[in-house]
């Protein structure tokens, strides 16, 4: 417990930082876009070096894998067609819209990383590092993210600083509700929301960061081989860690 509150300290101010920045100073979108990249080679890295070969000795663990996978995707697009019926697509407050959106998503994908950290920190001690350090690896990003279209929308000063403050706790919040929940189950029952984790971490690189990293068409380049090193970081905490 001690060491999942030492992740929870880091992870918090992870968030923090990078919800201030956008309001500090202004960042160019390639940066940011290879920031992301990097993110998405850690998510891919987290669900192929270390989460499926912990859970492949489950029967049913693939099954939940994809469980984990579809929950995050339905419950997205539900929520992006609530915002567009209600709006539309020439809406006045689109930012606000847009915003609101995001907002709801990345509680969603806070919550379940937080959960993964919860597990992972109770299953593993390596384990729970390397969520540590996969979630820290976005963290600040999606933070800065939603700081940015919160920026461009009409909220104030004050609403902006209370959502983004709400997602920052939602990662310390999902992990402390796995931990308690998690700390009478055996290893084996362990798997279970560990194949959950895997399926909601490759949701996130795949439908979220990665479309975002390649969205323009301006240095891919860069944003491969920004991927290729989160990747390579990970396969290298895995190598270590063997």
């Amino acid at each position: 417990m001690t060491r999942l509150l030492e992740y929870i300290a880091v992870i918090l101010a992870f968030a923090i930082i990078g919800a201030v920045l956008p309001f500090i100073r202004k960042w160019k979108s390639e940066m940011l876009h290879l920031f992301v990249a990097f993110g998405a080679g850690v998510f891919l890295g987290a669900v192929f070096f270390h989460l499926l070969p912990d859970v492949k000795a489950s029967k049913d663990a693939f099954e939940y894998v994809l469980t984990g996978f579809l929950f995050v995707l339905l419950f997205e697009q539900l929520s992006a067609k609530h915002h567009d019926e209600d709006c539309g697509p020439d809406c006045p407050h689109r930012h606000d819209v847009v915003g609101m959106a995001a907002f709801v998503g990345l509680v969603v994908h806070s919550l379940t990383a937080g959960f993964a950290l919860g597990v992972g920190a109770l299953a593993d001690e390596r384990l729970g590092f390397i969520m540590f350090f996969a979630i820290i690896a976005h963290k600040a990003v999606g933070a800065f993210s939603l700081a940015t279209v919160l920026r461009l929308s009409s909220f104030s000063i004050r609403k902006s600083a209370g959502l983004l403050f709400a997602f920052s706790l939602m990662t310390p919040l999902g992990a402390v509700i796995a931990y308690f929940l998690m700390s009478g189950l055996s290893p084996t029952s362990i798997q279970m929301p560990t194949a959950l984790a895997a399926g909601t971490f490759l949701y996130v690189a795949t439908m979220d960061l990665l479309p975002e990293a390649f969205h323009t068409k301006v240095r891919r380049t860069g944003s491969v081989l920004s991927m290729l090193l989160g990747l390579a970081v990970m396969f290298g905490v895995s190598f270590i860690g063997a």
